[in-house]
């Protein structure tokens, strides 16, 4: 009976650490977009438009890029991607206005390769 009780109170133990961690991933992307490192939403004219649903699982803009993001709910935004090249992939998520259904979707932003040869 006790080895149970270790076992189950280890087993929660994990869960709520790993449930934590998740917490705390997320919100060190919410700074990230307040200090406007993944870039900014604007409501200019976007150079191109990706339609996103529940299976997309990675979408690619190009840096300085301007981007309309539409979902399956006909909810969208309008986003320009200035971020640094450390900051390169991250959930949609972290960018998307609140209510915006983003799934599990991951932005990879393209950087030129003229950044690369500095």
């Amino acid at each position: 009976m006790n080895v149970k009780r270790k076992f189950i109170a280890s087993l929660l133990l994990s869960t709520l650490v790993g449930a934590g961690a998740g917490a705390a991933g997320a919100a060190d992307y919410s700074g990230s977009v307040e200090r406007g490192f993944l870039g900014t939403q604007v409501q200019s004219r976007p150079d191109s438009t990706i339609k996103i649903d529940r299976a997309t699982q990675e979408v690619y803009v190009n840096h300085f890029g301007t981007t309309r993001f539409e979902n399956d709910r006909d909810e969208n935004f309008v986003w320009q991607f200035d971020s640094a090249m450390s900051m390169n992939r991250f959930p949609l998520k972290a960018i998307a206005p609140a209510g915006f259904n983003a799934g599990n979707t991951q932005v990879t932003v393209l950087h030129p390769s003229t950044h690369f040869s500095r």
